[in-house]
């Protein structure tokens, strides 16, 4: 599960989870878009989401299911 399936288990909106996180919602858009590749978010990013989405952080370099399909 990548951010997106991760978020959308979690029943959260982007902007939720941009309220949850502190991560503006545009670069949420941007990871799940494929724009910012999630191998490249910063630590802190990847730390902010990760406890939002009570997941380990590593869990939002995985890719989401329409990607892999």
């Amino acid at each position: 599960m990548g951010l997106k399936d991760l978020r959308i288990a979690r029943g959260y909106t982007r902007t939720e989870l941009s309220k949850l996180s502190g991560i503006r919602y545009q670069k949420i858009r941007d990871i799940e878009a494929g724009i910012i590749r999630p191998e490249n978010i910063t630590l802190k990013t990847a730390i902010k989401l990760a406890k939002a989405l009570e997941c380990d952080s590593e869990e939002l370099m995985r890719p989401d299911k329409e990607a892999t399909e």
